[in-house]
């Protein structure tokens, strides 16, 4: 008898080690072109209760950094390396040096990569955009798991996969939306694994709700008249409720107007209307990324998938400027009534300024408008409930993190080719004990097309090409850039400068002067749809 118990509590001890060590499910989802006060739990007047849920049960950062646009930020959330450094310095364009190639190295291992070699089934569903030159497609970059498995599909910049049916009034059906289809494609996937014991990652890239604004007719319809008021009166409403959450400060001094922003009682009644009618669709995107997180939360767990799984849910840039009237042909390809899958409209920057309370600026800038991300982390038993902490992470840390938690190494080479060092640090301690900032002292630095920044400590170093010209902000007590301070601090500039320049050196930045005349003409003219004209443009209501 006595040696029964014995083995019943050794079998016991083992089951219970067994059980601890084992390794957790990883769940990557990526937004595309959503602001950083887009969601519930960020201050939006748009329903998102999934999302607010993980929120709520898990934990949200103040700071969270991206590299300002969609491919960049991808090579980096991907490999855990500096855009620059995993080759895709500029875009998604091949401007002729190996840190703008436009898509990701072999140097730079994606995060399937490192976790498959580790045991772990790897999946992606959605928008791809580091691929180029016939290389570094998703299949070939360590997914077992692809949808869309095809090359034009899989590296589009544009919103994502075209809809196949409409309804008799040319919105897309629910069955054929492209951010419905992303998720019920990954819910496939998902379904086609339950049965086996190995850990998943699954990176969930959707296209929503970037331009061009397309929904569902009846999610347009649930925020029928929500924007009458106008982009001032829906980004005072936020800023309100920002401080209320815990988002930001009680006492935070928001970012001012820009000289080209539309004064909303300016404009004639139907300008008013049509405006309102691109912000309704815009929240109905936002709405129905939501529910379609919701439906894969509700799979997972109705598949025995959702314990002992990590979520982590942000987006690639800030909102955008980019007028689609005025760049993309935007005005010979609008042939629909916004909403429909013939409009190509975009919010632009009137609406982008809603979006991005309180901060300064939009997407391709360094301002915290183009870089600062809602972040929401969700870890049952591991992350502490409804925590809000300053955070100060980047898209680099993301693949250090997951590897610390998978018990995954990171290999010095890989296929005969030596790999790039991480330059991130694991978010661990962040999310899962009481420390409230990541620790960086050698800081964090942004180029994008000749936008540059540095950030060390509290202080901010920004530049906007084509000026080369530094300003410094104190984001601890100006998070929102309204203060140039640089005139009063020059030795802070100087070794912000001098750190930013190292920087470039290491990751081979070069000036962006040396390589305008390679940059496409497409690109150029995106810079200009970003200055508005003093009328508003029109467009298909």
């Amino acid at each position: 008898m006595k040696k029964i118990l014995i083995y019943l509590i050794t079998a016991a001890s083992i089951h219970f080690v067994k059980a601890q060590e084992q390794r957790p499910n990883i769940i990557l989802i990526l937004a595309d072109d959503l602001g950083y006060s887009d969601l519930g739990a960020y201050g939006s007047e748009i329903e998102t209760p999934n999302l607010d849920r993980l929120a709520k049960e898990g934990l949200r950062l103040r700071e969270f950094y991206n590299n300002s646009i969609c491919a960049p930020t991808r090579a980096s959330l991907l490999t855990g390396q500096y855009q620059h450094k995993a080759g895709v310095g500029y875009f998604s364009n091949d401007l002729g040096l190996p840190a703008y190639q436009g898509y990701l190295n072999k140097e730079s291992l994606t995060i399937a990569e490192v976790l498959k070699e580790s045991g772990y089934i790897t999946l992606t569903s959605g928008k791809w955009h580091v691929s180029g030159n016939g290389q570094s497609y998703p299949w070939q970059r360590g997914f077992d798991y692809v949808y869309p498995r095809d090359d034009k599909n899989a590296n589009s910049g544009a919103p994502g996969l075209k809809t196949a049916k409409t309804d008799a009034e040319g919105y897309p059906t629910q069955e054929t939306f492209s951010t419905n289809l992303i998720t019920r494609n990954a819910i496939g996937f998902l379904d086609s694994i339950k049965s086996k014991k190995d850990p998943f990652f699954l990176y969930l890239a959707h296209t929503a709700p970037h331009w061009p604004l397309v929904a569902p007719k009846e999610d347009i319809a649930r925020f029928k008249g929500r924007y009458d008021k106008g982009w001032t009166a829906i980004r005072e409403e936020r800023l309100k409720k920002q401080k209320e959450i815990g988002v930001i400060p009680a006492d935070l001094i928001p970012s001012t107007v820009d000289a080209d922003q539309y004064a909303w009682d300016k404009l004639s009644f139907d300008q008013r209307a049509l405006w309102a009618k691109k912000m309704e669709v815009f929240a109905a995107m936002v709405y129905r990324l939501d529910q379609s997180i919701g439906e894969l939360l509700t799979h997972l767990e109705k598949n025995g998938q959702l314990d002992n799984t990590l979520i982590v849910f942000l987006s690639d840039n800030g909102a955008p400027a980019e007028d689609l009237v005025k760049w993309h042909h935007g005005a010979s390809k609008n042939y629909g009534s916004v909403g429909t899958v013939g409009s190509y409209e975009s919010q632009s920057k009137n609406w982008s300024y809603a979006s991005n309370t309180p901060f300064k600026a939009f997407k391709d800038y360094t301002y915290e408008g183009g870089i600062n991300s809602p972040f929401i982390a969700w870890f049952p038993k591991q992350i502490q409930q409804g925590g809000i902490k300053q955070g100060t992470g980047h898209i680099i840390d993301l693949a250090p993190t997951f590897y610390e938690l998978a018990k995954a190494t990171y290999p010095a080479s890989f296929k005969d080719t030596k790999t790039n060092a991480l330059a991130g640090k694991s978010l661990l301690p962040l999310l899962t004990s009481n420390d409230q900032h990541v620790d960086r002292e050698e800081g964090l630095f942004w180029e994008r097309a000749g936008n540059r920044a540095a950030r060390i400590g509290k202080w901010k170093l920004v530049s906007t090409w084509p000026s080369y010209k530094w300003e410094l902000y104190n984001l601890e007590a100006d998070p929102t850039e309204t203060k140039d301070v640089a005139a009063h601090n020059h030795q802070v500039v100087s070794q912000l400068s001098q750190a930013y320049f190292k920087w470039a050196k290491q990751n081979s930045v070069v000036d962006f002067a040396e390589l305008e005349d390679k940059e496409p003409a497409m690109m150029k003219e995106f810079r200009k749809s970003k200055i508005q004209e003093i009328e508003a443009p029109a467009f298909r209501f």
